[in-house]
This record gives C-alpha cells, structure tokens and sequence, in this order.
C-alpha cells in the first residue's frame, strides 16, 4: 500500500488552517474554563457518613442562606459506599472564592455548620482558599512549562537532525496544543493542571510519532538518492505508517478505558489525551512530513533563481 500524502498536503494545509483558525477563535470568543489552580477559588473535601449522591450537595448549596457564598460552583463525587466498599460518601466542591469571613478557618466552620443542619454527619476537610496572586503565579508557572519544553525539543530536534526538522516538528506540536485548547473552550471542560500534564504529555507523545518519521526519511535520503525529495518523504510516510497506526490505536485503548470507566477525578486528563494521539497521530503523518516538503521545495526555488540571477 503506497498512498499519497504528499500529493494531499494542499488538503492537510487547508483542514489544519480551518482547524487552528476555528480553535482560536473559540478560545478568543469563549474562553478557556480555568480551574481554580489558575483563578481565585476555593475547594473543600465534603465527607458524610451516610450515602448522599451528588444532586444532594447540589441542592444544600443551593438553599438561600449560601448564595453569598457559592454563587458559582461544581460537585465531583470521590467515592460513596458501593463503589469504594466502604460506608459514607465523600465529595470535592469547588467554588467562587468564598467571602465573607474573616478567615478560611471561620468559613470552614461556617460552611460545615450548615451541611450538619441537614446532614449531622456532614465534616468538611482540606478548606482551601486560593487568591488572585497564586492564581496568577501558577498561570505563568504553566506557560513557562510549556515554552521550555518548545524550546528543549528545538535544540534536541536540531542536534539529531537540522534545523528545518525542528521547524516541521513544532509547527505540528502548536498544532496539536492549539486543537486541543479549542475544543477544551468549545465544550469548557475544566481546565486544570492535570490538563496542563495531559499537554505535556501529548506533546512528547506527538513528537515521538514525528521523530519517526523524519529519522525514516533522514534515512531514505542517503539510500533513495535518485529519487525526488518529495517521493523520498511519501514512501517514508508509508514504511512508518503501520507503526504509527498501531502505537495510537495501543494507546487509544487505555486513554478510553480510563476516560469511560475511571470516574471524575481523571475525566479531564484522559479527555485531553484522548484528544491529543487522535491530533498528534494525524499531524504527525499528514502536516509535519509535508511541511518538510514544502520547504524543501520553497528552498530549491530560491536557489535557482539565485543561479539564474
């Protein structure tokens, strides 16, 4: 089987260019829901002997005597008695930062106060309340993370092979990151800091399947030396495909089994690597290769209009 991924690469251009373009412009219209990692906020850990299901937190946190408090807010069940075998129920709630009081001490007690009203056995543990400034901090903390790995991968991409390879490689990475920050603004689903891990991870994952390629086409170079640079790069898409194919679809099945089965509290990270190989393996193959093409051939142009000059 021998198909035609760089007689294709105006179409790749033109559904990638669709793609980042429709993906920013969500992120610039909707925003991305920020966890309270990255904003002002306060979480807790709501424990209760008894069994209480999500939609009754919900409904507590609803009552007129906490809307000062919770005027925006989100319930992620732990565990309760018959998944974890054990007695009670046990939840995360996250939350507008709470005001109000003068202490995360006396909010804590406040809030566990009212819970008890309705629910004697109610406890709250692990009373946070995060301001602006960290907020901010851990903002520019993921940023950076982010941009030094870019950078890492320019000068490991650039030592093993040349520099235009590295070129090709983050072009598909932003790509890749970009893809998944727009659907991440098109659903808002929270964005936290396992999502930030997920990212990283999708980007060496996305790398991996590059590097690949482009060490089989380094080496197709020195043996298919008659042949056009752009048939080189196509019949080095092709040997590495099934390879390629296979290592997304073994880790599909994991990502998936985790995203359907592994509850909420890894809901976000395997949505987000579920996202990232499907992206990863596609720009991989059909944008990074051929941008390696286009270049090329943008580069033999100049050189022959400088020999003709």
């Amino acid at each position: 089987m021998n198909l035609d991924f760089i007689g294709k690469r105006a179409t790749f251009y033109l559904i990638s260019s669709i793609v980042i373009l429709a993906s920013l412009g969500l992120i610039g219209s909707k925003g991305l829901n920020l966890g309270i990692e990255f904003k002002s906020g306060s979480v807790f850990r709501l424990t209760f002997q008894e069994e209480v299901s999500a939609d009754d937190v919900r409904k507590v946190l609803s009552l007129e005597k906490f809307r000062n408090f919770f005027k925006k807010y989100q319930v992620q069940q732990i565990s309760d008695d018959d998944k974890m075998g054990g007695s009670g129920s046990e939840f995360f709630v996250t939350s507008d930062f709470i005001d109000g009081s003068s202490s995360e001490v006396a909010a804590d007690r406040l809030v566990e106060a009212e819970f008890q009203k309705v629910y004697p056995s109610a406890k709250i543990h692990e009373f946070i309340n995060i301001g602006a400034a960290i907020g901010d901090d851990l903002k520019i903390a993921a940023v950076y993370s982010i941009v030094f790995s870019i950078l890492v991968i320019i000068l490991y991409i650039t030592i093993r092979f040349e520099f235009q390879y590295s070129l090709v490689a983050i072009a598909a990475l932003v790509h890749d990151v970009v893809f998944v920050l727009g659907i991440f603004a098109l659903t808002q689903r929270e964005f936290s800091s396992s999502t930030i891990a997920a990212i990283l991870t999708i980007i060496g994952y996305s790398l991996n399947d590059t590097i690949v390629i482009l060490d089989r086409i380094r080496e197709n170079v020195k043996l298919l030396r008659k042949e056009r640079f752009d048939n080189v790069v196509n019949t080095s898409i092709n040997q590495s495909l099934s390879r390629t194919v296979n290592t997304s679809i073994t880790t599909l099945a994991p990502i998936c089994i985790l995203f359907f089965f592994g509850g909420t509290g890894v809901a976000t990270f395997s949505f987000a690597m579920l996202l990232g190989v499907l992206v990863g393996t596609y720009s991989s193959i059909c944008l990074a290769s051929p941008l390696l093409v286009t270049w090329y051939n943008s580069k033999q142009g100049q050189n022959q209009e400088a020999v003709q000059a």
